[in-house]
């Protein structure tokens, strides 16, 4: 272990040096320091585990080196050294947790004694610590494990209904073929502010559910199955609990925590080994929400009973793409699609077949433009996203997107020079409306149909900076405005522009400006 030995006194450091018998407490170096200025520095420099501190110093007592060093999360023990017996300086060491408190004079033997127990202490903390470490982490695997395992169940990726209930049995989370569960489907779609980290979504989710039912331990788990979808599972009770009830403080909860709209679909009490196929169901009342209500969403007849589709009059809206009046078919294929969903016709089977009539119709508009094919022009290989062009029947505000972005597309076909113009028009209307979320390349690509890699070449070559540059660009002027024209916190100020590391926020704010947020809080209110 390396020990740090503060005094003013030089005399007194070299006494402490020469007297005690380091052989005999086993230290394998020995720094010295005599203000708390260099204390500080040896500190930031080296691992120090023991720390032998005069408290009476002139730049700074060793109890003030000491609180800084608890502040800064440094591991050390200290022994304080004092020639006067003051009170107050003995309740302070003890307020902070100081090791031992050693009155002057004092043998070398009395330090060396004193050393040998704080190193035996640090020994046994570390091996306390490193078991706690270990055990969590073993209790953090098994819960993902446990998770992993369910999750390939629900997905029937696993079938053998024995082989799953033995190791599920095996992960603190006894079940039998014929026990009986609860389930709840959560999905989770347009989030407002910063977008979460799938981890810590699931255990936020986790914490919550945890807090609002009184299930016994290890009765309830959580499952990702997607990014948008996760998996509320729990055994029945022999109590009845009022489920409803939960659900509704869930939302309110969630929502608010989240920043976004959440749907709830409740199961049927189902046992264990038809888990699957009640997940099946659920999946599919999910896949049906195409308009996506939230709330808590019953297997009412409203989402099963899929009402006739009525057709759009594609052929007054080929016309239109002839005689180019992009912007009137815009609108009147949005108001169509607003039309099926008030008056209740709107799910994922009428969607997929308006989507279908619609690309047809696009496609056969490219080829009338004049370049004699039914494909999308493209500069390089691949620059649109097919992938996302043709699944945006999976959302009313997904296939409103495509709607946008296919006559913007034919718009700009009419006049080559400007095509990149519109594409570009599009990019920079989805940053700045999205600009208090952490916008991200991908999320940029899905929403204008480019492909990620050519919409950073794009950009690039139209605005002559990198895309993400531009967005942090952007992040940082209008948090400049907002600092210098309203009365938000910093916090407040950071949060609205997608920020919720706030140190991260304070360090991008600096290198653009050169002032940190809150100096130029403080130079506007001078």
């Amino acid at each position: 272990m390396n020990l740090l030995i503060v005094d003013d006194q030089p005399t007194v450091v070299e006494g402490i040096l020469a007297g005690v018998n380091w052989e005999l407490v086993n230290i394998d170096k020995k720094f010295t320091a005599h203000n708390i200025i260099e204390a500080k520095n040896i500190i930031q420099k080296q691992q120090i585990e023991l720390l032998l501190c005069d408290i009476e110093m002139p730049m700074g007592s060793g109890l003030d080196l000491y609180e800084w060093v608890l502040e800064h999360h440094y591991t050390m023990k200290c022994i304080f050294l004092t020639a006067h017996s003051d009170f107050s300086y003995a309740q302070k060491a003890v307020h902070l947790q100081g090791f031992d408190y050693l009155l002057q004079p004092v043998t070398y033997k009395e330090i060396e004694n004193s050393l040998l127990k704080a190193i035996d202490q640090i020994k046994k903390d570390t091996t306390i610590k490193s078991y706690y470490n270990y055990a969590l982490g073993l209790k953090k695997r098994e819960k993902e494990t446990l998770g992993s395992l369910l999750r390939e169940y629900l997905l029937t990726l696993r079938s053998d209904v024995k082989e799953v209930v033995q190791y599920v049995s095996a992960l603190s989370y006894t079940v039998e073929a014929d026990s009986l569960y609860e389930m709840i489907m959560i999905q989770l779609f347009d989030f407002e502010g910063e977008n979460w980290e799938n981890d810590l979504l699931f255990y936020a989710i986790d914490n919550i559910w945890n807090e609002l039912l009184t299930i016994r331990k290890g009765k309830l788990i959580i499952i990702c199955l997607d990014r948008e979808h996760f998996i509320l599972l729990f055994q029945k009770q022999n109590e009845e609990l009022d489920i409803k009830q939960k659900m509704n403080l869930f939302l309110q909860t969630a929502e608010q925590l989240f920043q976004c709209k959440i749907a709830l679909y409740p199961g049927r009490t189902t046992c264990f080994s038809e888990l699957p196929a009640e997940a099946k169901r659920l999946e599919k009342r999910s896949r049906k929400n195409v308009i996506k209500k939230d709330g808590i969403l019953e297997a009412d007849d409203t989402m099963e009973m899929g009402l006739e589709y009525i057709s759009p009059d594609c052929n007054k809206w080929a016309q239109y793409i002839k005689d180019g009046y992009y912007d009137l078919l815009k609108k009147e294929a949005c108001k169509y699609l607003d039309h099926m969903t008030q008056s209740g016709r709107m799910n994922d089977e009428a969607l997929r077949k308006f989507h279908k009539d619609y690309i047809y119709l696009f496609l056969e508009g490219i080829k009338n433009c004049g370049n004699g094919k039914s494909d999308l022009y493209m500069e390089g290989e691949s620059d649109y996203n097919y992938e996302a062009l043709m699944n945006s029947y999976t959302s009313v505000t997904r296939m409103k997107s495509l709607i946008v972005f296919t006559m913007n597309y034919l718009k700009g076909m009419d006049n080559q020079e400007n095509i990149n113009e519109s594409r570009m028009d599009e990019i920079l209307d989805y940053i700045h409306k999205n600009i208090q979320k952490n916008v991200t390349r991908k999320d940029i690509a899905e929403a204008v149909y480019l492909n990620p890699e050519y919409l950073s070449r794009l950009f690039k070559k139209e605005k002559g900076m990198k895309l993400s540059d531009y967005i942090q660009q952007e992040k940082m002027n209008i948090a400049y405005h907002l600092l210098k024209t309203t009365n938000f916190s910093v916090s407040i100020v950071a949060s609205k522009v997608g920020y919720s590391n706030f140190s991260h926020f304070a360090q991008s704010f600096k290198h653009i400006f050169g002032l940190s947020p809150s100096e130029m809080k403080q130079e506007n209110h001078k």
